[in-house]
């Protein structure tokens, strides 16, 4: 870490470059209406064209960086011409999807006060990712505007094993994601078809979701991907319409028991909560493929915002009306034409997000091995990849348990406890004493949350594996 100093001053330059307000909570006191939010309009409706140039990879491993795989370029030689409202769908559609349908089940376990704790994670991991473009941009300038992803930030901080380790948290991160994509794809499938003959369960209908998602890898760019973006963020939308109709035309059975806590079984809902609002490992992505990536934090504002008052009204009003009997999406909790419908449009999004989330360790994974970078092995190698996530999907298919794992183990690591810190080792020596103290704050509640939750889910995901191979309901 002798290098540490030397990023330290280029972070004091990089800070002074950024057209946006510093990132909220300097002062220890945590919003998500900075003043960002009211910072200049995007610059132009959105317009899907193609890209200049193919999107290289977000992070690498060591034995990528060896074949000569590329990380995120710096954001100051972006090569991408994404718009901000393209950005912005983009970074929703990565956070929202799985995560905001659960949070019912997630307050099933928690109580009324996992409200507040979906919005401390809210506040915690919008901070992070702007410190991790301060990072970025920190140690771009050190190495005169060369390429910086996730993992050159951790080599940066921590050396070798720091990049070692981010780039397992990220990747298998990713591909725990995409497997719940799949586990949504096939419960949803079932919920609308139901079993027949030909395809008794819902797993069987994962292979069905297959069919319709592995495709989408073989888009060229994430430019090519903001028509699935927009179709990923409008079907969240359409259920969350539909979830507060039945809210307030009181299409339920009133009455549903509830809590105010759930001392006991509270550490479930930390990593669901995490879960909505994760993608820091594609955030560097979405940031290069922007034609003014400086704008990236003021995107990050208005994503966050958005998602955190959508998961709220979604978990709120999902909670109010089923109560302890929410099951692992709202949607699984409706009936009549109206969950017909949802269960339709949420067909989409998966599909929408599956390639997006697959993009970094597909893009790694394509470095490794010789000719996979473009052409027809290109298209192999990320359906094997896919076809892998789909094969672990299968094998645990468990939505909520899985998602709350996923978040507490993985997502709270690398969105969480990582960012503050190599912030604290990259940009310490220009930080205030306020900030270091709100550096290790902020990662220390990341060790916290992930002992925490990662406990209590594994405890769940055995009791529910337990009780369905008994073939009693979990």
């Amino acid at each position: 870490m002798l290098q540490a100093q030397r990023i330290g001053r280029a972070c004091t330059n990089a800070r002074q470059q950024q057209t946006v307000a510093r990132p909220a909570m300097l002062a220890g006191r945590a919003h998500l209406t900075s003043p960002a939010l009211r910072s200049r309009p995007a610059p132009g409706p959105a317009t899907f064209t193609q890209p200049k140039q193919q999107l290289q990879p977000v992070v690498r491993t060591q034995a990528a960086a060896g074949a000569g795989a590329s990380a995120t370029p710096a954001p100051q030689s972006s090569g991408g011409n994404s718009t901000f409202t393209q950005a912005v769908f983009n970074v929703v559609n990565v956070m929202m999807g799985v995560g905001v349908l659960s949070l019912p089940f997630a307050l099933k376990s928690s109580g009324w006060v996992g409200l507040l704790v979906l919005w401390v994670m809210g506040i915690a991991t919008n901070y992070t990712a702007k410190a991790l473009c301060e990072c970025a941009d920190a140690v771009s300038a050190k190495n005169g505007g060369a390429p910086v992803g996730y993992e050159e930030i951790a080599e940066a901080a921590f050396g070798p094993l720091g990049r070692l380790l981010v780039s397992a948290i990220i990747y298998v991160e990713l591909f725990g994601t995409c497997a719940l994509l799949f586990i949504l794809e096939g419960d949803n499938m079932f919920k609308l078809f139901g079993a027949n003959s030909f395809v008794p369960n819902a797993s069987t209908y994962q292979l069905l979701a297959a069919a319709l998602m592995i495709p989408t890898v073989w888009l060229p760019d994430l430019k090519a991907l903001s028509f699935l973006g927009a179709a990923g963020v409008t079907a969240t939308c359409t259920v969350s319409a539909a979830v507060a109709y039945t809210f307030l035309s009181g299409s339920f059975a009133p009455g549903a028991p509830t809590d105010m806590a759930n001392w006991a079984t509270l550490p479930l809902v930390l990593g669901i909560c995490t879960f909505c609002y994760s993608g820091h490992g594609v955030f560097p992505a979405i940031q290069k493929s922007m034609a003014d990536p400086k704008q990236f934090p003021q995107v990050l504002n208005v994503a966050y915002l958005a998602v955190a008052v959508i998961c709220t009204l979604m978990g709120a009003a999902g909670y109010y009306m089923y109560g302890t009997g929410a099951l692992d999406l709202v949607t699984f909790n409706m009936v009549g034409p109206l969950a017909a419908v949802c269960a339709s449009v949420i067909l989409v999004n998966p599909v929408a997000k599956f390639a997006l989330t697959m993009e970094p360790p597909a893009a790694a994974l394509q470095g490794v091995i010789p000719g996979a970078k473009k052409g027809l092995m290109r298209v192999l190698t990320r359906t094997a990849l896919a076809i892998a996530i789909l094969l672990a999907a299968r094998s645990v298919p468990f939505l909520g348990q899985v998602m709350a794992l996923v978040g507490s183990f993985l997502t709270i690591s690398v969105s969480v406890t990582f960012p503050p810190l190599c912030h604290q080792v990259l940009c310490g020596a220009t930080n205030s004493g306020l900030r270091t103290a709100w550096n290790y704050f902020i990662a220390g509640l990341g060790l916290i949350c992930t002992y925490c939750g990662t406990t209590a889910s594994m405890k769940s995901l055995a009791a529910k594996a337990a009780a369905t191979a008994a073939g009693a309901p979990a």
